[in-house]
């Protein structure tokens, strides 16, 4: 079986069902979008438009040889195919986020696989700005966000939607992102300080004219599904919704008030493949079906050999200390993080958001600087705040719904919050906890800039990042064992 064949029986394999779409489109901004052509000329009959989609990849490098694979073989059946990416292409990975430059792997991938468009992430920021410019640049591919504003005077170059031509068809795909309620994407607020974002659902109506202009309009969204829903239910002139942020794996994509909505879970485990069906100028199908891309047993091996030299980094292999047990949860996780804050520091107590706690468990063995920077990739600094036991206590709570209902992580007390978010109980293990004393109270800055403080003073830096400091601990203590510890209820 000559290569061609295999890539094709590869294809016919990883995809196994298939699919249909339909619909149309309308709106703008304070932006300009951008043009792309395809050199198909136009025709009145049946036309395919075919887009392969993932979200969410997080620095997932060793899964590009398999992906490459299955992008390959399919455009050896869909010459015309897109590939889009929802966002948050880069955090979680620190072969990737440690790398000088930062994000050079997955832009290097991304562009050698083919990537069509992508979309803005919340973690695209986590970088600083300059980080991001060279992102920009590298990409071989547009950002698309019609919700930010004021980037332009930063450097960053940011396309708010693009259209394109297909097999005659002409298409619009627009770019929103997440924005909270505190109005700004889940990143560093240090990081996004110097731009703006609005509402996705009150910018989206703006781009309904796009509608008018094009047979195909879809929203490239790294919103999350619950929102992508909403969005759905309000703009009906969309054709499709191709989700992202919410970690969410639609694996039977179906529509919503005639919008087809899809997302492919995380970490580039799978993605999915969308046809669109277009008659006339009209969508008169849409079906989409979702490839699982551990199936795929053959690895590019260009692509192999680049990850492998991206791995190759002797620095981030370096063992650090012993884990005697497995890690098993975050909270255990969370806990050596915090215990890290709090003995380097020099603080009482130790706070730790849960979602700065990126993995779910570590297997016992050694504990390397890779593994560091993938429990904790932010790279934020440890501050440390004077605060009374009162205070304390409020910040506990302010945390808790800040965190969405969940405790921060902690060392120095075990605590559980009561009376629905309203109350909470403490204790320091045989030393009584006083609302009257200050206390010592160590922190990412993450925490300190987005949970509400009272405090004694203002904070005092201690010119070391969450990482560092847990790279210090491990190192001091050689040894570690956390399993079956829990100290918030």
């Amino acid at each position: 079986m000559n290569k061609k064949k295999l890539l094709l029986v590869l294809a016919l394999v990883a995809v196994v069902l298939f699919l249909v779409l339909r619909h149309r489109p309308e709106g703008d901004n304070e932006q300009k979008g951008s043009t792309k052509q395809s050199e198909t000329q136009a025709t009145d009959g049946n036309a395919e438009i075919v887009i392969l989609s993932v979200n969410d990849m997080h620095a997932s490098i060793d899964m590009f040889p398999k992906f490459a694979t299955m992008v390959d073989s399919l455009r050896a059946i869909y010459p015309d195919l897109l590939l889009f990416s929802a966002g948050d292409n880069r955090t979680g990975n620190p072969v990737n986020d440690q790398y000088e430059p930062v994000n050079f792997p997955m832009i290097e991938l991304m562009n050698r696989t083919g990537f069509d468009l992508c979309t803005v992430g919340n973690h695209e920021w986590d970088g600083d700005v300059g980080n991001l410019r060279n992102d920009l640049e590298r990409a071989k591919f547009p950002f698309l966000c019609a919700n930010v504003y004021d980037f332009q005077k930063v450097g960053l170059d940011f396309k708010p939607f693009v259209t394109m031509e297909r097999q005659g068809v002409k298409m619009a795909v627009v770019g929103l992102i997440e924005v909270r309620h505190d109005g700004i994407p889940g990143t560093h607020p240090d990081r996004i300080k110097d731009v703006r974002f609005k509402n996705p659902k009150v910018v989206l109506p703006e781009y309904k004219y796009l509608r008018n202009e094009n047979d195909v309009v879809l929203l490239l969204s790294h919103c999350g599904l619950e929102d992508d829903m909403e969005l759905a239910q309000a703009n009906p002139w969309l054709d499709a919704i191709i989700g992202g942020h919410s970690h969410t794996l639609i694996e039977k994509p179906s529509e919503t008030n005639g919008v087809l909505i899809t997302q492919s879970g995380s970490h580039l485990k799978y993605a999915t493949l969308v046809k669109l069906t277009v008659k006339n100028h009209k969508v008169i199908g849409k079906e989409a079906v979702v490839l699982d891309v551990n199936k795929v047993r053959k690895e590019k091996p260009e692509i192999k050999k680049l990850v492998n030299e991206f791995n190759d980094a002797p620095a981030l292999n370096e063992p650090l200390a012993i884990a005697k047990t497995k890690f098993e949860t975050p909270q255990e996780l969370g806990c050596m993080m915090t215990d890290a804050l709090r003995e380097m520091s020099g603080a009482d107590f130790a706070f730790q958001n849960t979602g700065g706690v990126r993995i779910n468990y570590l297997n016992r063995g050694p504990i390397t600087v890779k593994d560091v920077y993938s429990i904790d990739p932010f790279n934020n600094e440890v501050v440390v705040f004077e605060m009374t036991g009162a205070q304390v206590k409020k910040y506990i709570l302010n945390s808790y719904r800040k965190n969405g209902g969940f405790p921060s992580f902690v060392s120095g007390m075990t605590y559980s919050v009561e009376d629905e978010g309203r109350s909470v109980w403490i204790d320091m293990e045989g030393e009584n906890f006083s609302t009257k004393k200050v206390y010592k109270v160590a922190m990412n800055s993450y925490m300190a800039s987005t949970v509400n403080i009272e405090s004694e003073d203002d904070g005092q830096s201690m010119f070391m990042t969450s990482e560092e400091m847990m790279i210090e601990f491990l190192k001091k203590h050689k040894e570690v064992d956390y399993q079956g510890v829990v100290r918030t209820h």
